[in-house]
């Protein structure tokens, strides 16, 4: 049996040994904590900020107490380098014959890149946008992550020697099937997911003022403050629907509203930002589905919407929204954002491609690989699980590199599967042991600050801080039983 591992890094779709550099941080060698987590994740001021953290809730100190704040800490790592000692890392000289080309630059397409360069491949990265980091750049706010943050680490991975050719659509400026004649001995396709599904109901798509989340935070991302309207409501649970409504008040809408289907135990978005958007003003009507879109004379002028109840758990283990006859009602509102998900656009592959598709329009790999039907071309991220999580992107980059790295040595890609390992579990004995020590605390830009601008509210933690977050680790590796 395997020797059990502490579940931060148990948890961690990357793999980043969480425990390593949170010991590095309380003994304050911030640089070689960081080092640590670069082993793993290229993008840790990234990931500081907006991974969803499931290492925390399976942190053991969460018995005792509150968990550590494992992404605060990784965070405060990489600010620290930012604002010490800024530093880009020297080119990775050229050791492999082989080249690869990616097409995202996503987190995905980035660690990917990262990974690959590093190991001595020569890498080149097609996009589309103007600008690298994908649904980084054009989903996420600045309020939740600067653009500075997403720069500097693009940066480092451009420094390593990764080729970043931006404007550049595969299908429209180059044909998808020249990549191999372009002499790239194997393809990775990390294309993100940017293509919103429909809501299927009445009105849809009929009247000004209906857009879609994507579309909307793209705009305001790359500059455009117009006011999608006065009164606006957005459809969804997730992050995207969360960061559109806190976007929304930060251009000045009067009113803003999120409609989610089920209740807020379910909202798959942070719990930070449900929280954070209630504090700024966002109004949400839990256990709500919409039935119409309502217009007047070509303009959105609200939504009918149902109450619903909760049922059985359906296929995502979530419990089913079930509407309740008689408990119709109208919102209010002149813009409306549907947020309730979206799919990979495979546009830009030829007609008559023969890659194997999915039926929700992603690509179909082997599991254990991530190569497609297709010999030397690889897919991984959301063009292939459809909408996820940024550390679940980074895991199938770095996957997806060392899978491609085994292709272009001609070696058998199928080499035994990865087994988890145990985590790491306390006695009940132990933990009643241990002494409470309250969480540190992330300091927040003031409410009254945050009004008609997209500045940063999370602030970071000092070093003294940091230094008390890490020493709350529990240390639970040194304690594994042979």
């Amino acid at each position: 049996m395997s020797r059990p591992i502490p579940a931060c890094w148990a948890t961690c779709s990357a793999h980043v040994r969480a425990h390593g550099y949170i010991a590095l941080i309380a003994q304050r060698k911030f640089k070689e904590a960081l080092a640590l987590v670069r082993r793993d994740n290229p993008l840790p001021g990234i990931t500081g900020r907006v991974c969803h953290h499931p290492c925390e809730e399976a942190c053991e100190r969460r018995r005792v107490d509150e968990p550590l704040y494992i992404a605060y800490l990784k965070r405060f790592i990489a600010d620290y380098e930012l604002k010490t000692n800024p530093e880009m890392p020297a080119s990775v000289e050229k050791t492999k014959e082989g080249r690869v080309a990616i097409v995202g630059s996503g987190p995905a397409g980035l660690t990917a890149a990262y990974n690959l360069i590093t190991k001595g491949y020569g890498v080149t990265i097609f996009e589309a946008l103007p600008v690298v980091g994908g649904m980084l750049v054009t989903g996420i706010p600045p309020n939740r992550l600067p653009r500075n943050i997403i720069q500097y680490e693009v940066a480092r991975i451009k420094a390593l020697g990764v080729e970043l050719r931006v404007n550049i659509k595969v299908g429209r400026d180059i044909a998808f099937d020249d990549l191999f004649k372009e002499k790239y001995g194997a393809i990775f396709l990390a294309v993100g997911a940017y293509d919103s599904r429909k809501l299927g109901i009445p009105g849809e798509d009929e009247f000004e003022g209906f857009l879609d989340c994507l579309t909307f935070l793209q705009k305001v991302n790359f500059g455009d403050r117009s006011k999608p309207g006065e009164k606006v409501c957005i459809i969804g649970g997730g992050n995207a629907a969360v960061d559109s409504a806190r976007t929304a008040l930060r251009l000045g809408c009067e009113t803003v509203t999120i409609v989610y289907r089920r209740s807020r135990r379910e909202m798959p978005a942070n719990p930070s930002e449900i929280e954070e958007a209630e504090v700024e003003g966002v109004k949400i009507h839990y256990l709500a589905s919409p039935l119409r879109i309502l217009g007047k004379n070509g303009q959105v002028v609200g939504m009918e919407c149902i109450r619903n109840k909760l049922g059985e758990p359906d296929a995502s283990g979530r419990r089913r929204p079930m509407p309740v006859e008689g408990t119709e009602f109208t919102v209010d509102a002149d813009a409306i954002i549907p947020a309730i998900s979206q799919r990979p656009d495979l546009s830009f592959l030829p007609e008559g491609h023969g890659f194997a598709i999915t039926r929700w329009n992603t690509f179909e790999v082997d599991p254990q690989t991530l190569q497609t039907n297709k010999k030397g071309i690889f897919a991984g991220g959301d063009a292939v699980t459809g909408p996820a999580t940024v550390v679940e992107a980074i895991a199938a980059g770095k996957k997806a590199a060392k899978m491609i790295d085994r292709y272009l040595r001609g070696l058998e890609l199928t080499f035994g599967e990865e087994k988890s390992r145990p985590s790491v579990k306390l006695t009940d004995e132990e933990i009643k042991a241990i002494e409470k020590k309250p969480r540190q605390r992330m300091l927040k830009l003031p409410l009254e600050k945050r009004v008609g601008n997209f500045n940063e509210v999370e602030l970071g933690f000092s070093e003294e801080a940091a230094v008390a977050e890490a020493k709350r680790c529990l240390r639970c590796w040194t304690l594994i039983r042979a």
